[in-house]
């Protein structure tokens, strides 16, 4: 095929790889030292009925507050209660009090809040922890198929990475799924979704000079597809969830090879 002048923006963390049991080790780490200690099974059970769709209501913005929960099962009735349906895109940008639940983290971040025990330091604690045992546990693999289409798409599409992780963090994990070398262009600290734009312009300004011609490839519909399709743009977003609810979209892809082969389309 001949090169195009498409930008394709890929996400790290639930697109170029998946990992559905993580939440196992950041519930242990984040009830360890707590009061919650006892609520670890309780909490992973209410985790997975939530990726399950039975339980709240994914890719949508809930207040992010302590409940005052005694119990598991309380937990998740006033977490129910917290929903901010008709939360636009823009008013999401803006409120400093909600979690938007575009992916596994952000559920995970939620039920923190609502605890009461996730403030900045034990967030970060969290999810380093956590990391740490995705790394310890060989949790990490790549999938050759996909890293054979993106290294086949940069002949024909400017490609890009773009995480909000920090630099560090995204060249470990790469090295791990031997992704190291398949990205010539890395977007880290994106800040996505408020700070997508504006790294995008730092990239290259001319990026945006056709947006109709950017598609944006991410988990998160609101970190990763909706500054794009504010602008015009194309947005393809990766479920392993098939039960929970479709976020607006132009392609839903659930499989690691079924991006592979979406790509091997462009």
């Amino acid at each position: 095929m001949e090169r195009t002048d498409t930008t394709v923006i890929f996400d790290l963390d639930g697109t170029i790889y998946q990992n559905t049991v993580f939440h196992r080790d950041y519930i242990h780490a984040l009830v360890s030292d707590t009061p919650y200690v006892r609520w670890e099974q309780d909490l992973i059970a209410l985790t997975e009925e939530i990726f399950s769709g039975k339980h709240l209501r994914m890719n949508h913005f809930y207040t992010a507050a302590p409940t005052g929960a005694k119990t598991v099962d309380e937990l998740a009735s006033r977490l129910a209660g917290q929903l901010r349906p008709d939360l636009t895109y823009r008013q999401g940008l803006q409120a400093e009090d909600v979690i938007y639940l575009g992916d596994a983290w952000a559920v995970l971040a939620l039920l923190g809040s609502a605890m009461g025990c996730l403030d900045q330091k034990r967030s970060d604690e969290v999810y380093h922890e956590t990391r740490l045992c995705m790394e310890r546990a060989g949790m990490l693999h790549g999938n050759p198929r996909l890293r054979a289409s993106i290294l086949a798409l940069q002949q024909r599409c400017r490609v890009l990475l773009m995480s909000n992780s920090y630099q560090q963090t995204v060249e470990e994990f790469l090295r791990q799924l031997d992704y190291g070398d398949i990205f010539p262009t890395i977007c880290y600290s994106a800040r996505k979704p408020g700070g997508m734009v504006e790294s995008l312009r730092r990239t290259d300004p001319s990026i945006l000079c056709h947006p109709e011609k950017l598609i944006s490839i991410g988990d998160h519909a609101f970190n990763d597809l909706m500054p794009i399709a504010e602008l015009g743009g194309k947005t393809v977003w990766m479920n392993p969830y098939p039960k929970i609810e479709t976020p607006v979209c132009d392609r839903s892809l659930a499989t690691l090879d079924e991006l592979a082969s979406y790509l091997d389309t462009l």
